[in-house]
């Protein structure tokens, strides 16, 4: 697989099955991991790759039906409190998953370096997190979520969540490789970029 640079949204995106790939990773993360961390669910990083891996258009509709699971997932499976503060913090990670991806594709690179996707996903986690905590000074809540200790244990789960998608990614984006050439002779050009 050759490497390309991240979506923009001036560049035209060849790569249909790339971004298909990241579409569906992206929203069928979101709502399997919803239950498992409920309100920890990494966001920052799902934002990241939405930001850096979609036009802003598709990247902004991803991450709106992974807050939608995320809601649904809460309030019909995990028993979320049918409050309006509740109802509200709901609403606020939502503006805050839009944050981070606005965080995430300001700070992209238009080629491939070590802090490609690492600059992204905190510049996202920092936007997401400011989010929160801005409309903390509204909304009741504690302020033992915004301590050291919670902070850093979510921006880990975010952290292990962008690798695992990552790793999972480049698998799905092989198998349908060589799925797609099974049978024909190799191009000189070394295949198709998924990225």
């Amino acid at each position: 697989m050759q490497a390309t640079g991240y979506v923009g949204d001036d560049q035209s995106e060849a790569n249909q099955p790339g971004r298909a790939i990241w579409t569906v990773l992206i929203v069928a993360s979101g709502l399997c991991l919803s239950p498992y961390f409920a309100c920890v669910t990494p966001f920052a990083a799902l934002a990241t790759l939405a930001g850096l891996k979609l036009s802003r258009r598709d990247a902004f509709a991803v991450m709106a039906a992974v807050w939608l699971a995320n809601q649904v997932v809460g309030y019909g499976y995990l028993g979320y409190p049918w409050t309006w503060d509740s109802m509200a913090w709901g609403v606020v990670i939502g503006l805050s998953s839009g944050l981070g991806i606005l965080a995430a594709r300001g700070l992209s690179v238009t080629r491939p370096a070590p802090l490609a996707v690492s600059l992204p996903l905190v510049g996202a986690f920092t936007a997401f997190e400011l989010g929160l905590y801005v409309a903390g000074f509204a909304l009741p809540g504690s302020d033992w979520a915004f301590s050291a200790t919670v902070i850093a244990h979510v921006f880990l789960v975010n952290a292990v969540a962008l690798c695992g998608l990552m790793a999972v990614y480049h698998l799905v984006a092989l198998v349908v490789h060589l799925a797609g050439h099974h049978g024909s002779e190799p191009t000189a050009a070394g295949g198709a970029s998924f990225r």
